[in-house]
């Protein structure tokens, strides 16, 4: 069963004028006039806005229902807002699975084919920029062979810078949401490279103490230098991945694509090839 609870008031030709509550029809004079009833001032929406500009247009307001109007100001439909939260909603839980690749699409109930054709494109996309990161780590293969300990703190690395970076990516992506970023900024930068030194310098300091005691308890010839090693890479590679996690998304929508879209995947080669690199090239030079 309909609720009608507002009606809309326009001239001859379409154009809206405002709206009025059925409600106020039970405190009205008979012959009042409908201009003294209705409400000019309620917002309208166009129909080529993108649900982020209609939710920003109406979150401050509490009406049950929009007009949408053309751009000359014809009234020439109508929408509820809980439609539009209900749909601002789905986006937002949505943005989780966008971000290693699963189409917004997707439900519990979706078929395994279907689920598959979604999934696997980006799962190749991701093995592609792996192999990048695999051939950095290639080229220092003489250092990891002649410091085998190395290999055991590559994870360590890898794993913190990530973390580091999707933290910076899940504050811009939440940003472009709310619409409190929407192109690059020097200030964003700055900030997420400040933020991730500070993060390398702690936990960097736990990683060296592990890699010291580890190298010595292996008999290295350069327990404290392996320390510093891992030290500094952690550093580099926590500021840099705060960096990409901040610019990566922007960068795709300034190319046209959904910031959300398998960002983490793109991210995660950026803070692999950075910390494997700089910490077995710190490695190299110790070991040279």
């Amino acid at each position: 069963r309909a609720r009608l609870h507002l009606a809309f008031v326009t001239e001859g030709d379409g154009k809206l004028l405002g709206v009025f509550a059925f409600r106020s029809l039970l405190f009205a004079e008979p012959d009042a006039p409908v201009a003294s009833l209705m409400n000019p001032e309620l917002a309208s929406l166009r129909p080529e806005m993108s649900l982020l500009e209609a939710t920003k247009a109406i979150v401050a307001k509490h009406h049950p229902a929009y007009p949408v109007v053309d751009g000359a100001g014809k009234l020439i439909g109508m929408i509820r807002a809980r439609t539009i939260f209900e749909q601002e909603a789905f986006e937002i839980s949505a943005q989780a699975g966008k971000m290693v690749g699963v189409e917004a699409e997707e439900r519990v109930s979706t078929s395994w084919l279907r689920s598959f054709r979604f999934r696997h494109p980006w799962l190749q996309l991701n093995l592609l920029t792996a192999f990048v990161a695999a051939g950095v780590v290639s080229i220092f293969q003489e250092t990891l062979d002649q410091i085998v300990v190395l290999a055991v703190f590559l994870p360590v690395l890898a794993g913190q810078s990530g973390n580091t970076g999707c933290q910076a990516l899940a504050v811009t992506l939440r940003g472009l949401a709310l619409g409190e970023i929407d192109r690059l900024q020097a200030k964003s930068m700055f900030k997420e490279a400040w933020v991730g030194v500070l993060n390398g310098i702690f936990v960097g300091l736990v990683a060296g103490l592990g890699m010291y005691f580890f190298a010595r308890s292996q008999g290295s010839a350069s327990p404290f230098l392996l320390g510093l090693c891992v030290f500094l890479a952690m550093i580099m590679s926590c500021a840099a991945s705060g960096v990409s996690g901040a610019t990566i998304p922007l960068i795709l929508k300034k190319l046209g694509a959904d910031p959300a879209t398998a960002s983490s995947i793109f991210l995660t080669t950026m803070t692999d090839v950075v910390s494997m690199g700089a910490f077995l090239g710190l490695a190299t030079l110790i070991a040279r």
